[in-house]
């Protein structure tokens, strides 16, 4: 019922839960390395983007994959323009973000800005869609240093002010246990809701019994690093969160993509088909069923994007 009654908010518009299919909920399909500072359209030729990772997206595409969850943020090479004609083209369900990175990612105002007046500007592109495209963010993305700063805390309060405002989940680039447990209490003070934001490359944090204490509080955990190895590490931790009862709250990805702006085409491009190709199927012989395989893949990210407060 929550799937069919949900709205995901896509580059072509709202979709219903029930219309996201097989799921990639944290991949990338072009990112600028440059810092906030060049930042910018004049820094890559938008047609060649679109050439180059077209066939790398068709590819997911026929897989049987419906959805790729866009993870770049602004400043670090989020373009909702080229992410449209890409799902255009395609069919391909695609889901951008608003919200800031952080470190040299960041431009100048965040840093005086207070918490409010970023959550602002972040409302405002759920409001009336990113840099006047009509093209609405589907969820709010943030980062945080594995001992977060004030700063760090401060784009986290941001976030939780912009999620109450929007009903947008928040996804962090986290990496270890200590900094969600930061993050958890800087969202609950916020009156928050845990389930409401996802642990972003849960899968570094050395310590299954710390994420399954996070998971036991509602956070997402998403082991999304595949496109860089470490399946059976990987394949471990899922194991240890599904026995403890936890197959509502895990989400699987790769990280993969990416056009590298300032690489001619766009440099070395991890496709996006690992996981269908070599991890789910060590799942299956690790004996998971493809009814959870189809809730981890389908149900848990539609249910984890859904608009909601």
């Amino acid at each position: 019922m929550l799937m069919e009654n949900s709205i995901i908010y896509t580059v072509r518009g709202p979709v219903t839960g029930s219309e996201l299919g097989f799921t990639l909920p944290h991949e990338h399909i072009m990112v600028d390395f440059g810092g906030a500072e060049t930042a910018g359209k004049h820094r890559y030729d938008a047609s060649n983007v679109i050439e180059v990772m077209q066939p790398y997206l068709q590819d997911l595409l026929d897989q049987g994959a419906q959805t790729l969850i866009e993870c770049t943020p602004n400043y670090l090479g989020r373009d909702v323009e080229i992410f449209r004609i890409l799902s255009e083209r395609t069919g391909l369900n695609i889901i951008s973000n608003t919200g800031l990175y952080n470190n040299q990612y960041l431009p100048s105002y965040a840093h005086d800005s207070s918490a409010e007046k970023l959550a602002d500007g972040w409302i405002l592109e759920f409001e009336h869609g990113i840099e006047r495209t009509g093209i609405k963010p589907g969820f709010i993305k943030t980062a945080v240093n594995p001992q977060p700063n004030v700063l760090d805390l401060k784009l986290i309060h941001a976030a939780a002010l912009t999620h109450k405002a929007t009903g947008l989940t928040i996804a962090t680039h986290t990496c270890t246990a200590v900094a969600a447990e930061k993050i958890v209490a800087v969202l609950e003070t916020n009156n928050v809701n845990p389930s409401r934001w996802i642990f972003v490359h849960a899968h570094l944090e050395p310590d299954p019994s710390r994420l399954i204490t996070l998971a036991k509080a509602g956070v997402w955990i998403e082991l999304d690093g595949l496109a860089w190895g470490g399946d059976a590490e990987h394949a471990q931790t899922l194991l240890k969160l599904l026995d403890k009862g936890f197959e509502d709250q895990i989400l699987i990805s790769q990280d993969a993509g990416w056009y590298n702006i300032g690489e001619e085409n766009g440099g070395n491009i991890i496709p996006y088909t690992r996981l269908k190709e070599e991890f789910l199927p060590l799942l299956r012989k690790q004996g998971i069923n493809n009814d959870i395989i189809e809730k981890i893949t389908c149900f848990n990210p539609a249910k984890a994007f859904a608009c909601r407060n």
